[in-house]
């Protein structure tokens, strides 16, 4: 069904790209590099005590290279990972939620896609899910590209929360968690996020926008889901 505009006459959240001391030009992870749009740590969904997630941030924003979309690397509530990826209004699967996902595209993340939003503007840059901006040193930032599309991006993601994965804030017996299940580390939602990303410039590629219903001017409540 078509989205409330509850945000009406809120004011937008401001940006600042870190918390920490400075944004560095460079992050590697997975055996690469990338360049961070926003790199943050969130005390409170950091997982507390000595782990794999030792030295971890808690969101990470970049461009992908061979995708051209913008990625999120979100730790959530219970401190897992989430995977996110953002695409334009032209892209066929502008304004889908999860359950409006044709299953014949086969779009995966980490299990089945489980986020489907619009921008999240009006949270706190270090928890939002949004375009990042890119910043100059002097503190005024500019957007991505030319083509910019911040507030207007559909979101998809997927959480490392799925049976199996270790997830460190559950009410689960410690004993009960820790039996068999894995830690889903930043490296591995990296390449989920990435691969995400693939598949919808894929999907972009050779979906015309009218196969899909497609409509422009917003989203209609066939494609937003079930009313």
């Amino acid at each position: 069904m078509p989205r409330n505009n509850s945000n009406k006459g809120k004011q937008l959240a401001k940006a600042a790209a870190t918390n920490l001391p400075a944004l560095p030009d460079r992050f590697p992870i997975a055996g690469t590099e990338v360049r961070p749009l926003q790199l943050y740590t969130v005390a409170k969904r950091h997982p507390k005590g000595p782990g794999p997630w030792n030295g971890e941030p808690d969101k990470l924003a970049w461009k992908d290279a061979a995708s051209g979309l913008d990625c999120i690397l979100l730790r959530q509530p219970n401190s897992v990972w989430g995977a996110f990826v953002g695409v334009s209004p032209s892209h066929p699967l502008w304004g889908f939620e999860c359950d409006a996902i044709p299953s014949s595209l086969d779009l995966k993340g980490h299990g089945e896609i489980d986020y489907a939003e619009t921008c999240a503007l009006y949270e706190p840059e270090e928890t939002r899910i949004c375009h990042a901006e890119a910043h100059r040193q002097n503190g005024a930032h500019v957007p991505n590209d030319e083509h910019d599309h911040t507030g207007e991006a559909w979101w998809f993601g997927c959480s490392a929360d799925k049976p199996g994965d270790y997830v460190p804030h559950s009410p689960k017996p410690i004993l009960a968690r820790e039996h068999g299940e894995t830690y889903r580390d930043i490296d591995y939602m990296y390449e989920v996020a990435i691969e995400l990303a693939r598949q919808l410039a894929a999907i972009e590629r050779r979906t015309p926008q009218s196969a899909l219903g497609h409509d422009p001017v917003g989203a209609s409540p066939a494609r937003l889901g079930k009313s």
